[in-house]
């Protein structure tokens, strides 16, 4: 007796239906890495050109060409990794909940939305991290001024012992551009470096401090000093005011973190417990638009208490 004659035919069997929708994945996973890989060189470059169009102020068109610069917030290559990994657990995760076709057509914009979210968060990382070593950095930059020492070799003597950071990223900038030919026909001095330099730093404290320091470049030694000095102390008292606002706010953004993290417990529970009826519930055009809505509740606490949480004070 023949065994295929016992087979039905065009039927898929249980213990191997996940063949059918693996082969399509495995075959669209894959063509998305050969395209990456084939690819990669343009990739990179278009996303170095678009990085620098995305990092550059809107007040960085009046520096001159020479002294064009883009802060060190994340590299081309990451960006491009971080891209081509989203997009693919976007696209496990959606062709699980739906068809593959919708999964690819939504993985896109999911992606950009989740890029565009990680570019806002290493800025305002590279940001909080230039605000907190700034004021150390101006405190022995003063003291190294007020013993008599230029401008120059004063900061080459502070960020020779700092640690690897954006400061010292955008100060080693600085010192490097000294002496630069422009498009004047001029070399850089001092304060046109220190002018490119605050039109081009995303953070506001250090474009106030450079503000300062561009008008005391040109001063006698005495009030360099004593400009310095004022703005390391009015950094001190802002430090301070910060503190203390950060002390009285950190019961509403505790409050706000916890509510957001009972409301992630409650959804995991009813995912893990009801499965097949939480599915169910937001797959229909309803339910779409519920769970937005419950998301963004969801978030508000969370979101509430970051914002309360935060105290900016650049004033000098």
């Amino acid at each position: 007796m023949d065994p295929t004659s016992i087979i039905t035919p065009h039927t898929t069997h249980p213990e191997t239906a996940w063949l059918a929708d693996l082969t399509p994945l495995a075959a669209t996973i894959a063509a998305i890495l050969i395209v990456t890989f084939l690819m990669q060189s343009r990739l990179g470059s278009a996303l170095d050109a678009w990085l620098a169009r995305r990092f550059t102020p809107s007040g960085a068109d009046i520096v001159d060409p020479a002294l064009r610069w883009r802060p060190p917030v994340i590299a081309a290559s990451r960006l491009l990794a971080v891209c081509v990994i989203a997009a693919l657990v976007i696209l496990v995760i959606l062709s699980r909940v739906g068809p593959l076709l919708v999964a690819v057509v939504l993985a896109g914009p999911a992606t950009a939305l989740l890029v565009w979210a990680l570019l806002w968060f290493e800025e305002q990382r590279y940001v909080a991290r230039i605000d907190a070593a700034l004021p150390a950095f101006v405190g022995r930059l003063e003291a190294q001024v007020r013993t008599g020492s230029g401008l120059q070799p004063a900061i080459e003597k502070v960020i020779a012992d700092m640690p690897a950071s954006p400061l010292k990223a955008e100060w080693s900038w600085f010192l490097e551009r000294l002496g630069q030919p422009i498009a004047n026909g001029f070399l850089a001095t001092a304060a046109t470096v220190c002018t490119a330099l605050r039109a081009q730093t995303p953070s506001r404290r250090h474009a106030t401090f450079l503000g300062h320091l561009e008008i005391a470049i040109e001063q006698p030694h005495a009030a360099l000093v004593q400009r310095i000095r004022a703005a390391y102390e009015a950094m001190q008292a802002s430090d301070r005011r910060a503190s203390m606002l950060a002390t009285e706010l950190s019961q509403m953004r505790n409050t706000g973190i916890a509510l957001f993290l009972i409301n992630v417990g409650i959804t995991l529970y009813l995912f893990v417990v009801q499965n097949e009826r939480f599915l169910t519930a937001y797959r229909s055009e309803v339910g779409v638009i519920v769970g937005t809505v419950l998301a963004l509740v969801v978030s508000l606490p969370l979101v509430g208490g970051y914002l309360l949480g935060r105290a900016e004070d650049v004033t000098y």
